[in-house]
């Protein structure tokens, strides 16, 4: 099939359209983290909006690989949700977001990709999709923690560490100002565990 007659072509658009726009709300998220005084966590939004970013690269440059005019405009048409940033809401928003655009939007994609005979594409999809799954894991911890205060507490000991000046310690919670370089609690780093466990 030619790539400027397919569907696969749609869904790029689409997709580059969506990835773009999650990039924007993790920004806002961000801003809104680091006015809360979460200065990690509006760290690890922001490194989540440059994933969409360089994933929405990676799908603009296969639009103008394969499209036969290298001026293309596309038009599609899709939802844009405007709803309330704020951090206590939209961290579980963003996570039911991503859920739903790695189990449904870029699976649709894979499969009509694959059906299309644009194998490298679809494997491009599925990797999207796949990391889509891990913000989506991580984004309900986040939120759930979040609004329950819990972010820097554990039932079992953790390595908590300092994003400003490195020091860290093994504790069930992180300390509320760090004894070396007096930053608030909002600079600790979440700890890995943390973020994919629930707890």
């Amino acid at each position: 099939m030619q790539f400027n007659q397919s569907q696969t072509k749609i869904s790029i658009a689409r997709a580059f359209a969506g990835l773009c726009q999650d990039a924007a709300r993790y920004q806002f998220m961000a801003k809104d983290a680091r006015d809360d005084g979460m200065e990690y966590l509006s760290t690890l939004l922001e490194g989540m909006g440059k994933h969409k970013i360089g994933q929405s690269q990676r799908l603009y440059n296969l639009m103008l690989e394969l499209s036969e005019n290298k001026k293309d405009n596309v038009v599609i048409e899709a939802g844009y949700p405007f709803e309330d940033n704020k951090i206590t809401i939209s961290l579980e928003r963003a996570g039911i977001i991503e859920e739903y655009e790695g189990k449904n939007l870029f699976a649709q994609f894979v499969r009509v990709a694959t059906d299309e005979g644009f194998k490298e594409i679809a494997g491009v999809f599925e990797l999207i999709g796949k990391v889509s799954h891990k913000h989506s894991r991580i984004l309900k911890t986040l939120a759930q923690n979040y609004n329950k205060r819990q972010l820097y507490k554990n039932s079992k000991p953790l390595t908590w560490t300092c994003s400003n000046c490195g020091h860290s310690i093994e504790d069930k919670s992180a300390w509320l100002v760090c004894p070396l370089c007096k930053k608030p609690k909002g600079y600790v780093m979440i700890p890995e565990e943390k973020l994919t466990s629930g707890e």
